[in-house]
């Protein structure tokens, strides 16, 4: 009876999570949609690519090379495929119910997440403010809506260049993107300790907030470094230092961080939280793409005819469809990455 009852409650929970999920896509699809009629269809041609046109790219191009017989590394692979497979020998009902559970914790992660980090970056300029006398009240920031758009840490950068602090107003605009730095280090850290690669949940959330505070500091140092107000404007005028500095370097260090993400981290996620469900990890790598390269810097576009801004947004357009392919689960070098993380066995769930 008890079982039963636990049943129910776990449905009922699903049910509630995955119908919170897509009253949040359908908030976004329309968000985008209102934003700008380029960023929608993008949208959605980017979710047909990921769900149809990608994965049958690898299964011809994994076809080919059988038939060719010049897979390398056979039989390691073999055994990543059949890992993978055990996924679609699941009842088709089975399938679809897992990949919109999946899809609906990946959504509720990501807004919550995403949230929690734009207030830490808010209230890190807030906080500062309020410790140099800028401000009266550090809790009093301008608050958003669930998208992340809208919020502000309610500082007049005016006054204080008018007043002659300058070096204020930098000190307090640097404060958020530190914070951002920050937790960035501090998630790589934290994935890398055995108890978080043993308990998947934990690794999952540490590895979302380090891909949410990552694209928050990058798309701020690629986009904006040369705008006269926002975060880098503030430095920059509060200083009286060119741009160029911290867009070369920033961006440099992006990359790198992109690097991280990409070729080690993503890998690991795969093996961590969907090691036999080739489709979940389809999935999860679209997203990672899509926040990073639609929903932040290809946001951008918006910005015409600002320069670089718009240039930025339309390069991000062109990576979002990229970037899944070259990290695709399917990628010799990313199965074998996963085989490499499964073999560890430091963590089993």
């Amino acid at each position: 009876m008890n079982g039963t009852i636990s049943m129910y409650i776990r449905n009922a929970a699903t049910l509630v999570i995955v119908g919170i999920a897509m009253f949040l896509l359908f908030g976004t699809f329309v968000e985008f949609l209102e934003t700008s009629a380029i960023l929608f269809a993008a949208l959605v041609v980017f979710v047909f690519y990921c769900g149809v046109i990608l994965p049958a790219i690898d299964r011809w191009v994994a076809a080919k090379r059988e038939v060719k017989g010049k897979t390398a590394h056979k039989a390691s692979q073999t055994a990543i495929q059949r890992e993978s497979d055990a996924f679609d020998r699941l009842p088709r009902r089975s399938r679809y119910s897992k990949v919109i559970v999946f899809i609906s914790v990946l959504v509720i992660s990501f807004f919550i997440l995403h949230i929690l980090v734009l207030m830490m970056h808010e209230f890190s300029h807030s906080t500062l403010a309020w410790l140099l006398g800028v401000k009266a009240d550090p809790l009093n920031i301008i608050y958003g809506d669930l998208i992340g758009s809208g919020w502000d840490e309610n500082v007049d950068y005016g006054v204080l260049f008018n007043a002659g602090r300058g070096s204020t107003a930098a000190a307090i605009a640097f404060a958020g993107p530190f914070s951002n730095i920050a937790l960035f280090f501090v998630t790589a850290g934290l994935m890398a300790v055995k108890w978080v690669k043993e308990h998947r949940w934990a690794y999952h959330t540490i590895f979302w907030t380090s891909v949410i505070t990552f694209i928050m500091i990058f798309e701020y140092v690629l986009t904006r470094s040369f705008m006269t107000h926002d975060d880098f404007g503030n430095i920059n005028h509060g200083l009286g230092i060119s741009p160029w500095p911290i867009f070369i370097t920033g961006t440099i260090l992006g990359l790198i961080g992109l690097y991280y993400l990409y070729v080690y981290k993503l890998p690991e996620y795969f093996a961590i939280m969907t090691p036999d469900a080739r489709t979940l990890q389809y999935i999860s790598g679209a997203v990672v793409s899509f926040i990073i390269f639609l929903f932040y810097i290809g946001l951008r576009i918006t910005s015409y005819p600002e320069v670089p801004q718009w240039w930025f947004g339309t390069a991000g357009i062109v990576v979002l469809f990229i970037a899944p392919f070259i990290a695709s689960p399917a990628r010799a070098w990313v199965q074998a990455r996963i085989s490499e993380y499964s073999d560890r066995k430091v963590w089993g769930e």
